[in-house]
């Protein structure tokens, strides 16, 4: 029983949602998965010059990590936006909780994590050294693939033809 209720995406066992609970369900599917595995391998083949077995290792070891610490991490994130700043910018009536502004601010928040624990990943198993152009080019390869599955929640939602930001508070 306990695998069933495993296997019921987390945003099913909510009493409550935010963004971020939304994000992390697309960022565990399996093409948003699959896109995050060729683009990651292709940044650490080309950027990183990795040979393609270790480059291949390293993705699928770093996203295996990232998968399982990002289905709290990123939720957690979210309500951490939801405590600090968040209620300050919900009392002064400049956001609330599905406004733009946390909208706007949840994939840099999922960002922020999935990149933090694939490049520790990367560093600690894989013994990657990390250049400033190495750190740009991850988060970047991560921005892409948070940006997919962020498009991903609007378009195959349908909530980008009936959402209306001027009605939000």
């Amino acid at each position: 029983m306990g695998l069933l209720v495993c296997l019921v995406p987390t945003a099913a066992h909510a009493n409550m949602v935010w963004p971020a609970l939304y994000l992390q369900t697309r960022l565990a599917t399996i093409p948003v998965v699959a896109l995050s595995l060729i683009i990651e391998v292709l940044t650490l083949r080309f950027g990183f010059r990795l040979s393609w077995p270790r480059s291949a290792a390293a993705a699928l070891g770093a996203n295996a990590i990232s998968a399982a610490l990002g289905a709290f991490l990123v939720p957690l994130a979210g309500i951490a936006w939801e405590v600090f700043p968040g209620l300050l910018l919900y009392r002064a009536g400049i956001a609330s909780t599905f406004s733009p502004l946390t909208w706007a601010v949840t994939p840099v928040l999922a960002l922020l994590v999935t990149t933090a624990v694939e490049v520790t990943c990367l560093r600690r198993l894989f013994h990657l050294d990390w250049t400033r152009t190495r750190w740009l080019q991850w988060t970047a390869a991560n921005a892409v693939t948070v940006g997919i599955a962020f498009g991903s929640l609007w378009v195959l939602s349908g909530a980008w033809e009936t959402y209306r930001p001027w009605l939000v508070a």
